[in-house]
C-alpha cells in the first residue's frame, strides 16, 4: 500500500491530490444521499443509516490520511529529488574535474615523456661530446659502455678495443693498475691514478684516470665509472719544467761557484800587483830585485787582464754579441804567438814540459781569411789548459788542412778527464773538481768560450781523454785561403809599421793626448817620450777642440771616448769639421763590436783597447806617422 501511495505521490501533482480529497468529501455524501432517495424503502428508512455513515466517515478518513501521506511523501520525494539533482550536479562537476584532471595528466605525461626523451638525448649528447674518455665497467671488470672519446684516446674502434682488451694495451710498468684500482674501489669507493696506454700508432700515451663505484637503488655495487684524460703533453711539459728547474738550480750553484772563483782569481794576482808595487817603494833595492818585482807585477797584471777579458767574453756570449770579423791573417804567426805565451807560463811555473809544434800546411798556405783575435784566443785557452793540467811531460800543437777545413789539435800528457765528465766539459762554469779543495786555478769558462767561437766560425770542437793518460782537444774551421805568407809582411811594410821592433824617431811630429784621467795622460807621455814626439794634453773634449783650432801643426790625436761634458764621439765629429785629414786614434775600455763600429763611423781612423800597451800604441801610430 505504501509503495502504491508513493507511486501516486510521485506521479500526481500536489494540486491533483488536493482536488481528489475535496471531490471525495463532496461526492461521497451526495452519492449516498441520492442513493437513499432512489431506494424503494427510502420513505420508510432514515436519511442515513449508522453503518453507512460509519463507512463513509471511515472512507473519508482513509482518503484524508492517504492524501496526507501522499503530501508528506511527495514533499520528501521532492526534497530527495532536489538532493539528487544537487548530487547529480556535484557528480557532473566531479566528472568534469576528473576529465580535466585526466586531460592534464595526459598532457603532463606527454611532457614528462618528452622531457625524459630530451634529457636522455641531452645527457647522451653530453657524454658523446666530452673530450675526456668516459667508460663503465661491470663488477667483473668488463667494459660495458664507452663514449667515442675513450676509443679516440687509443686510436681504436670499439670492436678493435674489445678484441685486444685493456690488459694488452697497458704499459708493462703499470701492470698492477687494475689490482690497485679494484682494492681502492672496494675500500674507498674511488681511485685516482695515471695509466700509460699503447696507442694504435705504437707510442704510449699517459692518461689521468678517476674511477668511482656505481650502485643500484638497493645500494649494491654494480660496477665502476672511469673518466680518462690524455695528459701526455702536460706530462712532457711537467717533466721539462722539472728538468729545467734542476738545470736552473745546477746553474745557480755553478754561478755561485763561479763568483767565488772570480773573487779568488782576481784577488790573488791583485795581491801580487799591490804587494810588489809597495815593495818597490823601498830605497835599498838593487836593480835585480826591482826587475824581479816588476816582472811579478807585469805577470800578474796580464793574469788580471785575461780574467777580465774572460768575464767580458762570457757576458758577450750570454748576450749573443760575439761577432766574427774576417781579415787576412797568418796562421803561422798566430801559432807562434800562442806557443810563446805558453812557454812563458811553463818557465814561470818551472814545469818540466816540452812543447812541440807540427805545421802540416802546404808552403805559403798559412795566410787565410779568419778572425785573428778569436782564433788566437781559442788556441790560448786550449794551450793554457794543456799546460795547466800537465804536471810533466809534453804538449803538442799541430795544425793542417784536411779537405776544406783547417784543423788544430792540442794533445797533452796531463791528468786527463773522467769519461762521465766529457759530456759536460764544454758547459760554462764546469770544472771537474769544484770548491776550495780544487788543485787548479781558473774560472771554468775557457772551453765554453772556445766552443762558442768555433761554432760561430762555422766549425766544431771535439775532446778525447783518458784519466791519468792525457787529453786531446781538436777543432776545425773552414779553410779560406788568402795567398802566400809574404803578402802580410808586404802589407805591414807598405803601411809603414815598424814590425821589426826597432826605435822610432818622431821628433818633428806633434801628438794631442786627450783624456780626463791625469794618470792615463802621464802614462801616455812616458811611453811616447822615447819617440821624441811633441805632446799636447787636454782634459776634456772642449779643450781638445780649442787646441785643434789654435794648433794647426798637430799630426795625430789620441782621443779617449768616455769623458764628461763632451764625449769622444762628439769631439771626433767636431774635430772632423775643423780638420778632415788629421788621424784620430780612439782609446776606449769598451770592447764590444757595436761600440767599435760606432767609434769608426764617427770618424776615428783606429781604435785601441785599454789598457794600452806600448808596442800596440807605437804600431798603430806608425801606420799614420813616418820616422825621421
Amino acid at each position: 500500500m505504501g509503495r502504491f501511495f508513493r507511486c501516486i505521490a510521485l506521479y500526481l501533482p500536489r494540486r491533483f491530490a488536493l482536488f481528489t480529497i475535496a471531490a471525495t468529501i463532496i461526492m461521497v455524501p451526495a452519492s449516498l444521499l441520492f442513493a437513499g432517495t432512489d431506494s424503494p424503502s427510502a420513505a420508510s428508512a432514515p436519511f442515513l443509516s449508522i453503518s453507512t455513515l460509519a463507512f463513509v466517515l471511515t472512507l473519508i478518513g482513509a482518503i484524508i490520511v492517504m492524501a496526507v501521506l501522499i503530501l508528506v511523501f511527495s514533499a520528501r520525494i521532492r526534497s530527495a529529488n532536489r538532493e539528487l539533482r544537487d548530487r547529480n550536479r556535484q557528480i557532473e562537476e566531479i566528472n568534469f574535474q576528473l576529465q580535466k584532471t585526466n586531460k592534464d595528466l595526459s598532457i603532463e605525461k606527454e611532457n614528462i615523456t618528452r622531457e625524459f626523451s630530451y634529457s636522455e638525448m641531452f645527457y647522451k649528447s653530453l657524454i658523446h661530446s666530452a673530450d675526456d674518455g668516459i667508460s663503465f665497467y661491470d663488477r667483473d671488470g668488463n667494459l660495458k659502455f664507452a663514449n667515442p672519446a675513450f676509443h679516440f684516446l687509443v686510436g681504436l674502434t670499439r670492436e678493435q678495443y674489445n678484441a685486444i682488451g685493456n690488459d694488452g694495451l697497458v704499459h708493462p710498468e703499470d701492470a698492477d693498475y687494475e689490482t690497485h684500482k679494484t682494492a681502492a674501489l672496494r675500500d674507498n669507493g674511488f681511485y685516482e691514478s695515471e695509466l700509460r696506454i699503447r696507442h694504435k700508432d705504437g707510442h704510449f700515451i699517459t692518461l689521468s684516470t678517476k674511477s668511482v663505484t656505481v650502485k643500484d637503488e638497493n645500494g649494491d655495487i654494480i660496477g665502476a665509472l672511469t673518466i680518462s684524460r690524455d695528459i701526455t703533453a702536460l706530462k712532457k711539459v711537467h717533466e721539462d719544467l722539472i728538468k729545467a728547474n734542476k738545470e736552473a738550480e745546477a746553474s745557480n750553484r755553478l754561478k755561485s761557484s763561479f763568483l767565488a772563483n772570480i773573487s779568488h782569481e782576481i784577488r790573488t794576482p791583485l795581491n801580487s800587483v799591490v804587494g810588489f808595487a809597495n815593495l818597490l817603494l823601498a830605497n835599498d833595492l838593487t836593480n835585480e830585485v826591482k826587475e824581479e818585482y816588476i816582472e811579478h807585477i807585469n805577470h800578474n797584471s796580464e793574469k788580471l787582464l785575461q780574467i777580465i777579458g774572460d768575464i767580458i767574453d762570457l757576458s758577450r756570449l750570454e748576450s749573443s754579441q760575439i761577432e766574427i770579423t774576417y781579415e787576412e791573417a797568418s796562421v803561422n804567426n798566430i801559432v807562434s804567438e800562442v806557443v810563446e805565451d805558453s812557454r812563458k807560463i811553463i818557465r814561470r811555473n818551472e814545469k818540466p814540459i816540452v812543447i812541440t809544434v807540427m805545421n802540416m800546411l802546404e808552403e805559403n798556405g798559412d795566410l787565410v781569411f779568419t778572425d785573428r783575435v778569436w782564433l788566437k784566443r781559442v788556441l790560448n785557452h786550449l794551450m793554457d789548459n794543456a799546460v795547466k793540467f800537465t804536471l810533466e811531460g809534453s804538449v803538442r800543437l799541430s795544425y793542417s788542412k784536411e779537405s776544406d777545413s783547417l784543423v788544430f789539435r792540442v794533445k797533452d800528457t796531463g791528468i786527463g778527464i773522467n769519461q762521465e765528465n766529457l759530456d759536460h766539459i764544454f758547459e760554462e762554469f764546469r770544472q771537474e773538481i769544484d770548491g776550495h779543495h780544487r788543485p787548479f786555478e781558473g774560472l771554468g769558462v775557457g772551453l765554453t768560450l772556445a766552443r762558442e767561437v768555433v761554432q760561430r766560425m762555422g766549425g766544431k770542437i771535439y775532446v778525447q781523454s783518458e784519466k791519468g793518460v792525457g787529453s786531446e782537444f781538436s777543432f776545425s774551421i773552414p779553410y779560406r785561403p788568402a795567398g802566400g805568407s809574404t803578402r802580410l809582411k808586404s802589407r805591414l811594410e807598405a803601411a809603414g809599421i815598424e814590425s821589426h821592433g826597432g826605435p822610432v824617431n818622431w821628433s818633428n811630429r806633434t801628438c794631442l793626448l786627450v783624456d780626463d784621467n791625469k794618470d792615463v795622460l802621464l802614462y801616455l807621455n812616458r811611453i811616447l817620450s822615447d819617440t821624441h814626439i811633441k805632446t799636447l794634453t787636454a782634459r776634456s773634449g772642449v779643450e781638445a777642440i780649442e787646441l785643434v783650432k789654435s794648433t794647426p801643426g798637430i799630426d795625430v790625436v789620441l782621443l779617449d771616448m768616455q769623458m764628461p761634458e763632451m764625449n769622444g764621439i762628439e769631439a771626433t765629429r767636431e774635430i772632423r769639421n775643423i780638420r778632415k785629414d788629421i788621424p784620430i786614434i780612439a782609446q776606449t775600455a769598451f770592447i764590444f763590436e757595436d761600440d767599435k763600429d760606432i767609434i769608426l763611423e764617427a770618424g776615428c781612423d783606429a781604435c785601441l783597447i785599454k789598457p794600452i800597451r806600448k808596442d800596440h800604441l807605437l804600431t798603430v801610430m806608425s801606420s799614420f806617422l813616418k820616422s825621421v
